[in-house]
């Protein structure tokens, strides 16, 4: 291991024009005396004026595998980084395709075979694999182009969510509690991509995060999303806790798969058949690896202890509310006007912020700045 100071290391963010980059280099910039350095595409992007990155690397042709491999390597041998972390689905999975030579000049955290990767971020594929391994799930359809919208129709059972077969980010998902709907939709629809029709559960979101290490977890947060109004169209926080039933998926996923690395489930409790049912996986770096911290699992930085094969320190997930910035500033506020009704929080995603600004700043006014302009 080659060691910038004596006792800490320097980590190289292969992906920073990835959503969850800066997410990413802030957590590490919770633990001291680990550099940061970040090549990305954009010469602009918004993570280069962060204040916790050593040193942002341009590379601007990384569109092809080969070339962006080669980007790779390239900065390791420039930075003399210690570890290599990716953070987005592309960079994970070239990352895991290309370890064993990778691993001869640069320390590697755990990843995913291939193979488990793709069943992992295909949500059709991992459909069939949840249902091989008797694992609940909802029940599940492939919709492709050429399918004929009325025999599907003819199959289903409202309502139905519908979502690209390949998507994150919540992008391109579309609940419909009747048929009629259904079908205005597949009149405007671009009949490109296959898509999942997946049946509507009736209840609420509970996720598990973990970090692995063939098959045996290592690190786990469990939280529920919190949302106080229907109102609002996101959740308004994050609920951490233990939830046995939760963990108990999550293991029996983990070990069928002998997974290593990161990944976000994602699951739903259904409130009629009393049981949770697994969704789908991300197996990447995801929107709330802040909010973990909070309670108590750095997962960016043990990511990079195992990279560097050292022992890891036992973690307990702390229960925690973490709430969305714009929800706890109104919180704050009714109660500081004695206009609440008596809920509170324990941290929230603006603390990340306030420690960091000028990324975010940029963000917001760039922004704001196209939706005025395509107005």
């Amino acid at each position: 291991m080659r060691k910038n100071e004596k006792t800490g290391f320097s980590v190289l963010i292969p992906d920073g024009g990835e959503t969850y980059a800066l997410s990413v280099a802030r957590c590490l910039a919770e633990e001291k005396d680990i550099n940061t350095f970040v090549m990305a595409e954009d010469k602009q992007d918004s993570i280069r004026f962060s204040r916790h990155i050593a040193k942002f690397i341009h590379h601007p042709h990384e569109q092809q595998k080969e070339a962006k491999l080669e980007a790779i390597v390239d900065t390791i041998e420039k930075t003399k980084a210690d570890i290599l972390l990716p953070v987005g689905i592309k960079s994970i999975r070239l990352i895991s395709e290309h370890k064993e030579s990778l691993s001869k000049i640069v320390a590697c955290p755990p990843t995913p075979d291939v193979r488990s990767f793709d069943i992992a971020d295909d949500k059709w594929l991992l459909s069939q694999w949840l249902k091989e391994h008797h694992i609940p799930h909802p029940d599940t359809r492939l919709f492709r182009p050429m399918d004929s919208l009325e025999e599907q129709i003819a199959k289903l059972t409202f309502p139905v969510i519908v979502k690209p077969r390949n998507g994150s980010g919540g992008n391109g998902i579309h609940i419909f509690k009747e048929a009629g709907a259904f079908r205005d939709w597949h009149a405007g629809f671009d009949h490109v991509e296959d898509q999942i029709i997946q049946s509507y559960i009736t209840g609420y979101d509970i996720d598990c995060s973990i970090l692995c290490s063939e098959g045996k977890i290592l690190a786990h947060t469990i939280q529920k999303s919190i949302k106080y109004s229907p109102d609002y169209p996101w959740p308004h926080g994050l609920e951490f806790l233990s939830q046995s039933e939760i963990y108990d998926i999550v293991r029996q996923v983990a070990e069928s798969f002998r997974w290593s690395g990161v990944v976000h489930i994602d699951l739903r409790y259904d409130e009629v058949e009393k049981r949770a049912k697994l969704i789908e996986m991300n197996p990447r770096f995801w929107a709330s690896v802040t909010a973990s911290v909070f309670a108590g699992v750095n997962f960016p930085y043990l990511a990079c202890l195992a990279a560097l094969q050292m022992e890891l320190p036992e973690v307990r997930p702390e229960n925690k509310i973490i709430l969305r910035t714009g929800p706890a500033i109104k919180m704050s506020l009714s109660n500081l006007f004695k206009a609440g009704n008596g809920r509170s929080y324990d941290n929230t995603f603006l603390e990340f912020i306030l420690k960091d600004p000028l990324p975010t700043l940029i963000e917001e006014t760039l922004y704001y700045y196209r939706k005025l302009k395509n107005s």
